[in-house]
């Protein structure tokens, strides 16, 4: 099910860092811990995951803030308009039943600082889409996927450290490693469920960038973006991702869970969200 949020600045001058995702997030762990401090702790330290795999998985995604009216300076936003929106996106319905009763529980959380506190207006479900085997795209997060790359090794022999490659669009391995993630989610979400005999039968799931789009944004090189991760702390790290409209073919089971859970890696911290083309309308709750 997918969510969204209208929420309202709740001080004139509001403005954030550009790097604001890790903030949301820290949003959505504190909403599912006001519900339930096990589950949340569950959710963070654990996850879903194979039996025996160290991928592991929350099953949650998020969006940008759509800001109608903003000021861009000096890597940070100005928000000028009165209300935002703000979209979450869960399959599990146990993650989102705590997420709702923490939000109506605490309907305010700030980025950064107290002074960018925003009250929650309005919670509305989308509908979930008609599901298809071709399904258009827009992404309402950056998109970013990895292959694990060696670096420092030794003239020995001895094997580097592996560290994440980002692919970027035009990379050719992006489409098998997007495939592979996604089947590694499927698997993690439904290992001990019937639904996963329907997998076995049809695990086509390919993707297709809009080149249009990219060519007439200049390239790869333009849609790309790196992203700060605890901006400022100790623990900083800098994430590459892109922007960029997409098709999916294949089993409309896998291309639900993309849409659901996230496209890619690093959902929970505000990567990879969809939306499909065009926008469904919502239900107040």
């Amino acid at each position: 099910m997918r969510l969204r949020l209208t929420l309202r600045p709740a001080h004139r001058d509001c403005t954030v860092s550009l790097n604001y995702a890790y903030y949301l997030s820290a949003a959505i762990y504190r909403w599912i811990e006001a519900s339930s401090p096990e589950y949340a702790k569950f959710l963070h330290d654990e996850g879903f995951h194979v039996n025996g795999s160290l991928k592991r998985f929350k099953h949650f995604c998020f969006s940008r803030l759509n800001v109608p009216n903003r000021r861009i300076t000096d890597g940070r936003l100005q928000i000028l308009s009165p209300t935002v929106d703000w979209y979450i996106g869960m399959p599990i319905e146990q993650s989102l039943q705590h997420l709702v009763v923490g939000m109506f529980e605490k309907r305010e959380f700030y980025i950064e600082r107290e002074e960018n506190t925003f009250v929650i207006e309005q919670v509305e479900t989308l509908p979930d889409p008609a599901w298809k085997s071709v399904m258009k795209f827009r992404m309402l997060s950056p998109l970013t996927v990895s292959v694990p790359e060696e670096k420092n090794a030794c003239l020995s022999g001895r094997q580097g450290k592996l560290i994440p490659h980002y692919l970027k669009a035009d990379d050719p391995r992006l489409c098998d490693a997007l495939r592979s993630n996604i089947l590694n989610k499927y698997r993690a979400l439904y290992c001990r469920s019937s639904s996963l005999l329907d997998l076995q039968a049809d695990t086509t799931f390919y993707c297709t960038l809009d080149e249009k789009f990219i060519a007439s944004r200049g390239g790869p090189e333009k849609i790309s973006k790196l992203i700060t991760i605890k901006q400022g702390r100790e623990d900083e790290t800098k994430v590459r991702g892109f922007m960029c409209p997409l098709t999916i073919e294949g089993n409309p089971a896998l291309i639900a869970l993309a849409y659901e859970s996230g496209l890619g890696e690093k959902n929970s911290l505000g990567f990879g969200m969809l939306e499909v083309e065009p926008r469904q309308p919502s239900t107040k709750l």
